[in-house]
């Protein structure tokens, strides 16, 4: 009886440092009702004491075998995961309890007084069983332990962990064996041999494992240079068709303007050069698959400087051809902007052109088309523009990124946004003013684009919409004015035009 209740301490202590040690090698998390598994921990301990006791050197095969199943049953992890981890933690209840007995008998020593042998040897096993609890919780206190282990890891940690638990077993199970001493050499021979193996296979797969690792590296540094490359790459072919997309989209505006301005010359004074550029253009403007119409209308508002008048003639041709209403009112002395307050002609035809366009595919959109063109002057006498049209108002989302980034709401028609952008970038030239109003003075029309070259770079939007008041709330630079809407609907259908 006293041996039964000695190896009940003994084998349930251990069954308790498997678990523990098999949790935190797996970082589970132990909960309080665990503590409920110790009586089962001591129907194993006695099923295992009274099956092995003829045969003591099975009793590691007994820990092994009801261990792996009770944390399969228990945890729910894969097979090979269990048994692998199941095999660690035996291998360190193992160590831990042959120190605990060590540190126990050394403690037990202080007992000698208890004459009682039966209820000495209990309490020694009881002391011994508390050193290997508390050993076991100190052990993965450590940082090395406390991470835990990946069974399915390339690295040589995990299988070290194994081989050296799969010793410990198989040294506990000859320290069972009866026959031992008789056989002392043999085993030790054995041992030995066994040892040699498994670090034979340790140390080969230890090498495997650096090669492959160096190999990986290697290869990572590869693909790392060739996405290094590949990013380069990209970046640079992102800027190139970047710079061909503006390059072209001004094309597509500049070049039916030139052809009107060589029409213009050949007919004036037939010579064979002019001649000779028109027929050029002609054919360029079919290779853009781009129709080179004529405005049949007289009388169209002129500027005197030729490049500003070829956008002018352009809406009016456009109006005519797409069948909307186009107006242009010229109050002030245009060619004077390209010598006092040095403009550059260049760049008010660009913003001219783009702004006009997108005008005309915004009124388009909407019944009765109408777009209207003001050059005039400030207060000041300052350079002044304006472009009405009659179409919707602008995306919310559009406003709140307009100047930063190319946007457009005509995506699937063929808009881009590079035009209001590169309109952005002549006003930062300049210091330019930009207004939009979304309640403008002309009936008929819905919105008004004003840039002023006053010097201020300030940007307005006069709106009637609280959306477009908090799209562009995050805007600094922007000041927006809420305006009265009661009357905008008039406007917007066109009908007072």
């Amino acid at each position: 009886m006293n041996e039964f209740i000695i190896c009940l301490i003994k084998y349930t202590t251990t069954f308790i440092c498997i678990l523990y040690a098999y949790a935190k090698l797996m970082r589970i998390k132990l909960k309080p009702w665990d503590v409920l598994d110790i009586p089962l921990f001591a129907v194993f301990s006695s099923v295992l004491y009274f099956t092995t006791v003829y045969m003591k050197i099975l009793v590691p095969v007994g820990f092994f075998i009801f261990g792996t199943l009770f944390l399969f049953l228990r945890f729910r992890k894969s097979l090979y995961e269990t048994i692998t981890v199941s095999t660690i933690a035996l291998g360190f209840a193992i160590v831990i309890s042959n120190l605990s007995i060590v540190l126990g008998y050394i403690v037990a020593t202080a007992l000698n007084v208890i004459k009682n042998e039966t209820f000495r040897n209990i309490l020694v096993q009881l002391i011994i069983a508390i050193i290997q609890v508390l050993a076991v919780c100190l052990l993965f206190k450590n940082k090395r332990f406390k991470s835990g282990v990946y069974p399915k890891s390339k690295n040589a940690t995990f299988d070290v962990l194994l081989y050296l638990s799969v010793i410990c077993i198989f040294t506990m199970m000859l320290l069972y064996a009866e026959e031992v001493e008789q056989y002392m050499l043999n085993v030790v021979l054995l041992v030995f041999a066994l040892c040699g193996l498994l670090l034979i296979i340790g140390w080969r797969k230890h090498i495997s494992y650096n090669y492959r690792d160096r190999l990986n590296s290697q290869y990572a540094d590869r693909m790392e240079d060739t996405l290094k490359e590949y990013k380069f790459s990209s970046a640079e072919n992102d800027l190139q068709v970047a710079v061909y997309a503006k390059l072209f989209h001004y094309l597509n505006k500049a070049v039916p303007d030139c052809a009107l301005l060589a029409e213009r010359a050949s007919t004036q004074n037939g010579s064979a050069d002019s001649r000779a550029v028109r027929d050029m253009l002609r054919r360029i403007l079919r290779e853009m698959n781009i129709a080179n119409e004529k405005c049949s209308l007289q009388n169209i508002p002129q500027t005197g400087v030729k490049v500003i008048d070829a956008t002018i003639m352009q809406l009016y041709t456009a109006a005519e051809r797409k069948n909307f209403k186009a107006s242009a009112k010229i109050s002030a002395n245009v060619e004077s902007w390209f010598t006092g307050n040095g403009l550059h002609k260049d760049d008010i035809h660009i913003l001219l052109s783009y702004l006009c366009d997108n005008a005309i595919n915004s009124a388009l959109g909407a019944p009765n088309a109408k777009v209207r063109v003001e050059l005039g002057s400030t207060a000041d006498l300052e350079p002044l523009i304006r472009i009405y049209d009659s179409g919707e108002q602008f995306d919310e989302t559009v406003l709140a990124k307009f100047g930063l980034e190319q946007i457009t709401t005509r995506a699937g028609a063929g808009g881009n946004g590079i035009g209001l952008f590169t309109v952005f970038e002549i006003l930062i030239k300049y210091g330019a003013s930009f207004t939009l109003d979304e309640s403008p003075q002309y009936p008929g029309f819905t919105k008004a684009v004003e840039i002023a070259f006053d010097g201020r770079r300030s940007v307005t939007v006069r709106t009637f919409r609280k959306s477009v008041v908090a799209a562009c709330s995050s805007r600094k630079e922007i000041t927006v004015e809420l305006i009265d809407g009661s009357n905008v609907e008039t406007l917007r259908d066109g009908t007072d035009g």
